[in-house]
């Protein structure tokens, strides 16, 4: 199932709070939802009202660091992208400059140890 979506402008609005919003409630609470072409992607599902994230913004933001979006995809298409750029972002498992150092500094000193004799 797919973890996000284009409000319709129309459906109430569940938070995971709790809370209830009516349509109207909700575009007041997010006023920038009203000007023309402005699309809000929320969480599917029953608690719709998870996130509230401007379309065009998180596109340019999510394509920025990485994801798989193109120009020529459909909302439903960017919005599988970033979904899957969240599962699997790039360079999860490569460790960081840090891990590196602190494993190179540890064989340097496990190394200069003297060796153990056996009696």
């Amino acid at each position: 199932m797919a973890r996000y979506q284009i409000w319709d402008k129309q459906s109430d609005v569940y938070t995971p709070s709790g809370e209830h919003f009516t349509a109207e409630e909700w575009e007041n609470m997010y006023p920038w939802v009203k000007i023309p072409g402005a699309k809000m992607i929320v969480t599917t599902g029953i608690i719709n009202g998870g996130t509230a994230m401007e379309f065009e913004q998180t596109k340019a933001i999510y394509k920025q660091n990485g994801a798989a979006i193109t120009e020529d995809m459909t909302d439903e298409e960017v919005l599988a992208a970033i979904e899957d750029f969240e599962d699997n972002p790039p360079g999860a498992n490569e460790p960081t400059v840090e891990e590196r150092t602190a494993s190179a500094l540890e064989f340097l000193a496990l190394n200069s140890l003297p060796d153990e004799e056996v009696i």
